[in-house]
């Protein structure tokens, strides 16, 4: 695991695993191998007959900034193979025989928002943030998200989180049905344990049924394959190196639509 790359502290109790995305000083933003690790942990995770619910958390008071794009590659053929695992980890979490919940406190952008939004119950503190922010840097959603956000709020309002990149707080959130459950902040993982733990005296066959009768891992998929193949394109533009340099510069970006 290279320095930069996030951890990943997985702890079970009772049947609950809790997996904390842990890489403060980037936000808990995940790299390739981030992202490859997380891939292979939710393999295992829902292959162990002794985990009945997984709960996905952030350290130090934030859920995920998302992708680390200061290692994000513009070369497609680093590009692909990094948007087959990114739905990979969405289609793993979409299909999990379990029930997954999010428990999400300060920033939940990006790729972090993707896990959460496909997400099967999401908890937030309250003053949590989510965001779409793909458009300021000369990208397009990834991660299920036109499929996950309108499932969950609405096309409408999917249209306003993926093309206006603004921040939409837990109260706005729960309104629209993006977040289940609000809390005080710093309650949103001790309240997703307690739930998860509510969960594990349901019966397993039960929550497997009803997660799969509403899935639609079809439309999941569909969308999946169509955003990889857009991201592939805007990776290779001129308003990405422009939304890259501006972000690392820390000034506003001059897209030109090429």
């Amino acid at each position: 695991m290279s320095e930069q790359s996030a951890e990943l502290l997985c702890t079970d109790d009772a049947g609950v695993r809790c997996v904390t995305l842990s890489h403060p000083m980037r936000r808990n933003a995940l790299d390739d191998d981030a992202r490859a690790r997380l891939l292979a942990l939710l393999q295992r995770t829902f292959a162990d007959p002794a985990i009945r619910v997984l709960v996905i958390t952030g350290a130090a008071g934030t859920f995920s900034a998302g992708g680390d794009l200061r290692a994000m590659s513009t070369d497609p053929a680093v590009a692909a193979p990094r948007l087959e695992i990114v739905g990979d980890i969405i289609r793993a979490i979409a299909a999990a025989p379990i029930p997954v919940l999010a428990a999400v406190e300060g920033q939940c952008y990006g790729f972090g928002l993707a896990l959460a939004a496909a997400s099967d119950h999401v908890i937030a503190g309250a003053t949590a943030g989510f965001c779409c922010p793909f458009p300021r840097v000369g990208l397009a959603a990834d991660g299920g998200l036109h499929h996950t956000l309108a499932a969950r709020v609405g096309r409408g309002r999917a249209a306003q989180l993926l093309m206006f990149a603004e921040p939409v707080g837990t109260p706005l959130a729960a309104e629209w049905g993006l977040v289940d459950q609000a809390t005080d902040d710093g309650k949103a993982l001790p309240t997703a344990l307690d739930r998860a733990r509510t969960l594990t005296a349901r019966a397993p066959l039960s929550l497997s049924t009803a997660k799969r009768l509403r899935a639609d891992l079809a439309g999941l998929d569909a969308a999946l394959r169509a955003e990889a193949a857009a991201q592939l394109d805007l990776i290779t533009s001129d308003d990405f190196a422009e939304g890259v340099a501006a972000f690392l510069a820390k000034r506003p970006p001059t897209f030109h639509g090429r």
